[in-house]
């Protein structure tokens, strides 16, 4: 049920999104290394002051060495956030669920918080969130697709 948080032990509230967030995510630290990689898209199921879950045709490993960036709108907003993958879980065939533990200063966490509030009360109000990078379409087409700019993009470079 959209707006429900998750049955863990959490440090903050994590919503469950009633449609995935789209966020552009870009790696940008690899073992303390800058990177300047390009970045892709992701749907985020929930979202917290403390991380996020996201889906991805792209499989990467659970590591603290790996820090991301997402990149999305929430209630009007633009946003950053910066984490590493905590846990992997492979979802639907050949596409992945990652959970992320936010890496950020404590002030950003406040802001992620007020944000997720405010949106937890509209889902209460029964008042569908429109203000933000939503994506009310099939999450599996979403990423087939995306999966396959990817190849093509590859492939035009060779």
């Amino acid at each position: 049920m959209p707006g429900r948080s998750e049955g863990h032990q959490r440090e903050f509230f994590r919503l469950r999104l009633e449609y995935a967030l789209c966020a552009d995510m870009t790696i940008v630290l690899v073992k303390g290394k800058t990177m300047e990689i390009g970045s892709t898209q992701v749907l985020i199921e929930d979202i917290g002051a403390g991380g996020l879950r996201f889906l991805s045709h792209l499989k990467m490993p659970a590591n603290d060495q790996l820090v991301l960036q997402f990149a999305t709108e929430l209630c009007g907003q633009a946003l950053k956030m910066y984490g590493h993958v905590v846990r992997t879980i492979p979802w639907e065939t050949d596409y992945y669920e990652y959970a992320v533990r936010f890496t950020m200063e404590e002030e950003q966490h406040l802001e992620i918080n007020r944000l997720v509030n405010r949106l937890a009360i509209r889902y209460r109000q029964k008042r569908t969130a429109t203000e933000g990078r939503f994506y009310k379409g099939d999450r599996l087409t979403f990423l087939k697709e995306l999966a396959q700019a990817s190849l093509s993009m590859r492939a035009s470079e060779a």
